[in-house]
């Protein structure tokens, strides 16, 4: 099986786990939970339900879910000001959610879109990406004990690195600083593209 091959597999395999947490989560049958279902739609998921998922991901992939959602980080870099006014996403905000939420329904990007409606577009969909991009931030974390340089394992029970030789434990990147590192690539690549279709 070629490394193409491999990561379809395991893409697949944290698909149908983060379907089988959110299922549980909600107390559903994983046969309700699909990557397009809405959260808060349908399957009814509230301010807790969000926690609740997060933290029972964190249990399973040992990864740590960002404390901040997508327009906040935006906003660390590009200013609230720009990306929101009087309660109503920017023109750059639309953009920056459509090239960083791609799971997000296109047609409901459109302006006069409400901060407090981007949430419920959020889909099953939306914990699979952020679990695959923080999965890939940990497998490609650099693993030297910074105390003895060693390499470094998984921890069994935490979003860390443990040295087997000596015991340094070292916690993951933070996951904010991992999405907003992707927010800033997506960006760059968008403006790539428009730079190419201007010439």
């Amino acid at each position: 099986m070629d490394e193409t091959n491999v990561q379809l597999v395991a893409d697949e395999e944290v698909d149908h786990k983060v379907l089988e947490v959110i299922a549980r989560s909600m107390d559903r049958p994983v046969s309700e939970v699909a990557p397009a279902s809405s959260l808060e739609m349908d399957l009814g998921a509230q301010s807790l339900d969000y926690l609740d998922i997060a933290f029972s991901l964190e249990r399973e992939f040992r990864i740590q879910f960002p404390r901040t959602d997508f327009l906040q980080r935006a906003s660390d870099h590009f200013g609230e000001e720009n990306l929101v006014k009087d309660g109503v996403v920017s023109e750059l905000g639309l953009r920056l959610l459509a090239e960083g939420m791609p799971e997000l329904d296109a047609t409901q990007l459109k302006p006069g879109l409400r901060v407090d409606e981007v949430r419920r577009m959020f889909t099953v969909a939306t914990f699979i990406r952020v679990t695959k991009q923080l999965l890939r931030s940990k497998a490609n974390a650099d693993r030297t004990c910074p105390k003895c340089g060693a390499q470094m394992e998984d921890s069994p029970t935490l979003p860390e690195f443990v040295c087997s030789a000596c015991q340094t434990s070292v916690p993951l990147p933070p996951a904010d600083d991992v999405l907003f590192e992707h927010l800033l690539s997506v960006e760059r690549a968008a403006k790539a593209r428009v730079g190419q279709g201007a010439s």
